[in-house]
């Protein structure tokens, strides 16, 4: 999931960026003190426009297979702040994707969004007070650098499609070392916030004119640093960093045929005093939060109703976005509509329909690596390639396609052993679908690998559209609690 890692380093490019938008920036990147990227930022006036702009470079390794993940953000802005546009590139190993995007001045925007050969026009509103680079540095400016000084803002980023909830709280002067030279600079901490889905905190320190020098945000138990330094050193050789650990939750027992499990709950600690923990409460699971801090969560997997019949011509509203053609989920294209109809075969009712998908998706990908940072669903279909995630977007676009409402899932799920652990969670994807009225669980992956498919070993954090912000929250999960007690009910 490197999507994980880039969509969580723009953003603290775009908040350092914002701080203080100056021409050629250098910064190093570290993941747990290697030195796997850099990012480089520009501004420019032209046309009476601000034009801002942050590339992100990283390497990374998934159990010894390379990636090398490129993302460009531009923001286009009036000088006084007020967003206009913005455009983004980004090539996550495999998957090539650009997006351009007006805002008019009715607050709608225009976005076209191009990957897999494949472009796809929508609207939609652009969240209302939002800021981008240059409006941010404004606002940063105004509120000043004196300690105590606490404030927040929405902040739009064109990586994760959406608006960020960010908080600023200006604390004191301390020496801080950079690369080996010790500077006096001012702390800010706060916190980028999801609805739903938690928040991560980050800790950056700026100077007295608000070039910010360092950066640190943790992000699935490991630490992200971003460090000022020149372009030869930001673009010298590099370390590919291994991720996949930081994907890891060690389970505090043996889990004995889980496929077998008819509900498994699950007692959860958060490693963090005060912090509260979200899970979204499904069909398959309910959270409770206890009066420790703890949550209790029943994961009990759902059947679905046999009788029920596709396409869904329901009127629920929420139901119907789940039918929706996306830039990743591209439910719409002749290829993806051509792959449902195989698949689904002549099947009469929606849960053969869906578990036919299930079954299919999990032989058509025939080569199951880690080299994909993240594709659409078309991208999939052509390359046949991929991990969890790549399963999960394409068995949700494919059951859109034939008329059953589908839905991405990001959270962890049960294996005996992964890497060199032997009973634990791993970071994982999969995709539930609405049959009758219940959302079932569908595994594709692990259905065609010889692990029985969805089942109570999985815990979801988010409920996602397949979108790349989604990421970030699944992120900030991980890494925030414990598991210290699972009991099992056959």
């Amino acid at each position: 999931m490197g999507k994980i890692w880039v969509s969580t380093v723009c953003l603290m490019v775009l908040i350092t960026s914002s701080i203080s938008a100056k021409e050629n920036r250098y910064f190093a990147l570290y993941l747990e003190g290697s030195r796997c990227g850099y990012a480089v930022q520009k501004r420019e006036v032209m046309g009476g426009k601000v034009i801002s702009s942050e590339k992100t470079y990283l390497e990374l390794s998934r159990m010894g297979t390379p990636m090398k993940l490129t993302v460009a953000e531009t923001a286009i802005e009036s000088p006084s702040g007020q967003p206009l546009g913005f455009q983004l590139e980004q090539d996550m190993s495999v998957m090539k994707m650009t997006i351009e995007g007006h805002i008019r001045p009715d607050g709608i925007m225009e976005i076209e969004t191009t990957n897999a050969g494949n472009t796809v026009k929508t609207e939609s509103v652009y969240p209302q007070g939002a800021l981008m680079s240059e409006g941010l540095e404004i606002l940063c400016k105004k509120y000043g650098l004196e300690q105590g000084t606490a404030y927040s803002v929405d902040v739009f980023s064109p990586s994760l499609m959406r608006a960020v909830k960010t908080t600023f709280n200006v604390g004191k002067r301390e020496e801080v070392d950079l690369l080996g030279r010790v500077v006096e600079l001012v702390e800010i901490t706060g916190d980028f916030i999801f609805p739903g889905t938690g928040k991560t905190s980050y800790t950056t320190y700026v100077d007295s004119d608000y070039m910010p020098q360092k950066m640190i945000t943790p992000m699935a138990g490991m630490n992200i640093e971003m460090i000022a330094c020149a372009e030869e050193f930001a673009k010298s050789e590099l370390e590919a960093k291994e991720m996949i650990s930081g994907m890891i939750l060690k389970s505090p027992e043996k889990i004995h045929d889980v496929n077998s499990a008819r509900a498994i709950k699950y007692t959860l600690k958060p490693k963090t005093p005060n912090v509260q923990l979200q899970f979204p409460n499904t069909d398959n699971q309910q959270a409770v939060v206890l009066d420790d801090g703890c949550v209790s969560l029943i994961v009990k997997p759902v059947t679905g109703d046999p009788e029920a019949i596709f396409p869904y011509n329901g009127s629920d509203s929420e139901i119907n976005k789940a039918l929706d053609n996306t830039p990743f989920l591209q439910a719409a294209h002749p290829e993806i509509i051509s792959l449902a109809k195989e698949s689904v075969g002549g099947k009469r009712n929606a849960l053969e329909a869906a578990k036919a998908i299930e079954a299919f998706v999990g032989t058509y990908i025939d080569s199951k690596d880690l080299s994909v940072g993240y594709a659409s669903a078309l991208e999939v279909a052509r390359s046949r390639q991929g991990d969890c995630t790549e399963h999960a977007v394409l068995t949700a676009a494919l059951c859109r396609a034939a008329g059953i409402p589908a839905r991405v899932v990001l959270g962890v799920a049960y294996v005996d052993a992964f890497i060199d652990s032997g009973h634990c969670f791993g970071g994982h994807a999969w995709t539930q679908a609405y049959i009758g009225d219940k959302w079932i669980g569908l595994d594709a992956i692990f259905k065609g690998t010889g692990l029985g498919g969805y089942d109570a070993g999985h815990i979801a954090f988010v409920i996602s559209n397949g979108e790349p912000g989604d990421f970030f929250g699944m992120a900030g999960s991980l890494g925030d609690f414990s598991i210290e007690k699972i009991e099992t009910e056959f």
